[in-house]
């Protein structure tokens, strides 16, 4: 039987906000905890070292901006060789003379009304969000490994929950054939009972075959050759923060969805790069501003390096670049349409955000009420089944009331489990839509 799906997907998420919980008060076997195998596949996953690159190329387009108050200098040196005639002019000579000229000019720009500071402003502005996207893409790759993680948690559980069952199947098996070997009942309950122990059986394979090929993913996930055996140890979440108050009334979602778009990374990024194309469309309309520069030049010029003529000067300018007023409007106009886009695409997502928690939050309310519920109809299934083993030792049940009562009895301790992991699964998702899922340095 595989694992049901519903406990595949709460186990799914419940290890998704470390952020929130402390670290598990049982080691996982070698050394192996969630927040290790973290830092260990963080250092050269792809995903955050092109995220990290993209940081570091937003960090260097700061300085190409700033490099526009440095000053610009060139140096040309020229030989010439060259006749000297003079249309007309008797002793004409036609042989080749030598010339030789060199130049240093160098132009500062003293002023240029607010361009630069805004195009700086701007590559600060990017820098901020390319900083969110890294955090993001440690959000996403911890989010995946965590998924990896608690699979094999999940895989893990159901397996001791179908060695259990095969165990105590075996027990009845044993019983009914002392009842059978005593004629006290009939042989066809001893093939009911070893058909029901060769299909508990075949779930355990399928349960243990889970958990092999699941540790073989994380060990993928992990680049690692292996997983340790043995169980792996969750955090315990504190859900101090989200049992405040009610949580199934508008202010309290409300509350939630602010610090959800104050805390996600991916709207921090969206602001800053808001924020950069504002500024990119203010630099672009100063682009049509004049220049204040300073420029200094001094050239050398003569037939022979010996007795070259050195001439110095020094200007001062205001530079007109006539040619903005029609290259900067189509820039302008594309800046403010991409603010506009980058605005609606934040808008969609808020309201996607604020229908995800409250999503979280009533799954989190039902799972609180269902909880007891489950662990109530587990101990009436306990009993049934103590009765029904009972009536049949005693001889007034059928083995068929076993088995039945034996299959209501692993439900109901699943449904147990569910509703627990459904509790911790709704505080996980609802931490994780409020963006705190990276470990505590």
């Amino acid at each position: 039987m595989p694992v049901p799906l519903p406990i595949r997907l709460a186990l799914a998420v419940l290890l998704l906000t470390p952020a929130l919980s402390a670290r598990a008060q049982t080691p996982a076997p070698a050394g192996w905890t969630l927040d290790e195998a973290f830092r260990r596949v963080i250092a050269n996953h792809p995903n955050v070292l092109q995220a990290i690159a993209k940081a570091q190329s937003a960090r260097a387009q700061v300085g190409v901006a700033r490099n526009a108050w440095l000053p610009t200098a060139t140096l040309d040196m020229n030989h010439q060789e060259a006749t000297g005639n003079v249309p007309s002019a008797p002793g004409a000579s036609y042989g080749l003379n030598p010339f030789w000229s060199g130049s240093l000019v160098s132009k500062w720009v003293a002023w240029d009304f607010g361009k630069t500071t805004a195009n700086m402003d701007a590559a600060d502005a990017n820098v901020m969000a390319a900083d969110q996207d890294l955090r993001a893409a440690k959000v996403q790759l911890w989010s995946a490994l965590a998924q990896g993680w608690v699979a094999v948690m999940a895989a893990d559980a159901a397996l001791a929950v179908y060695q259990a069952a095969l165990a105590q199947l075996e027990r009845t098996r044993d019983a009914v054939r002392e009842q059978v070997g005593v004629r006290a009942r009939p042989e066809l309950d001893l093939f009911k009972a070893e058909a029901d122990v060769a299909s508990a059986q075949g779930d355990l394979l399928r349960a243990e075959e889970l958990a092999r090929s699941q540790r073989l993913a994380l060990a993928v996930a992990l680049a690692e050759p292996h997983i340790p055996p043995g169980p792996l140890a969750p955090p315990v979440f504190d859900t101090q923060t989200l049992d405040a108050g009610a949580l199934d009334d508008d202010a309290r979602l409300d509350q939630l969805t602010a610090l959800a778009i104050q805390d996600r990374p991916e709207f921090a990024s969206i602001r800053a790069h808001i924020a950069a194309l504002e500024l990119l469309q203010r630099a672009a309309e100063r682009a049509v501003r004049p220049n204040v520069y300073v420029s200094g030049q001094a050239s050398a010029t003569g037939g022979d390096l010996a007795g070259l003529a050195v001439n110095y000067g020094v200007t001062v300018g205001l530079s007109f670049p006539l040619s903005t007023v029609w290259t900067q409007p189509p820039l302008i106009t594309d800046a403010g349409a991409q603010v506009r886009a980058l605005v609606a695409s934040q808008d969609a997502q808020i309201l996607t955000l604020r229908g995800q928690i409250n999503q979280a939050i009533t799954s989190l309310v039902q799972a609180r009420k269902r909880l007891p519920v489950a662990v109530a109809q587990a101990g009436y299934a306990e009993k049934a089944w103590n009765a029904a083993t009972l009536r049949y030792k005693a001889g007034a049940g059928l083995y068929l009331d076993v088995a039945d009562a034996e299959s209501n009895l692993v439900k109901a301790k699943l449904a147990v489990v569910q509703a627990q992991l459904d509790v911790q699964a709704a505080v996980a998702q609802l931490a994780y839509l409020m963006g705190r899922v990276l470990p505590q340095p």
